[in-house]
């Protein structure tokens, strides 16, 4: 993959910080505790982030949703068993089980926007 965006833009820091701040949205939806911290995925359209929206473009993952990361002392097959697939490890498992990227991120919006408007 390439990592074709810029250094983000004050609103795009912004965008960032509160999703870092923001608990996983697939651990959310299978409403478990959050294994591991709160990692931020950019989209990726067609190898390129840059034609996936960039920074904007973006939605908070746990480290297993996001990347796969084991939490010690489990195996990768008991943190499968107990949080679902991992978008690293099989995206399309991930998909099936909670939404493609752009779902997600259209409720990400939606919650970002509320969040700015209250």
């Amino acid at each position: 993959m390439n990592h074709s965006t810029k250094p983000p833009t004050p609103a795009e820091k912004v965008r960032m910080d509160a999703l870092s701040a923001m608990p996983c949205v697939a651990c959310e939806q299978i409403m478990m505790p959050q294994p591991l911290r709160t990692e931020i995925h950019h989209l990726v359209d067609r190898g390129y982030r840059k034609h996936s929206g960039g920074h904007m473009s973006t939605i908070p993952l746990c480290s297993w949703h996001h990347a796969g990361t084991v939490l010690y002392p489990q195996t990768s097959r008991e943190m499968l068993m107990l949080y679902g697939p991992s978008l690293a490890r099989s995206k399309r498992a991930f998909v099936a089980q909670f939404g493609s990227e752009r779902t997600l991120l259209a409720v990400i919006d939606a919650r970002l926007s509320k969040r700015d408007a209250a």
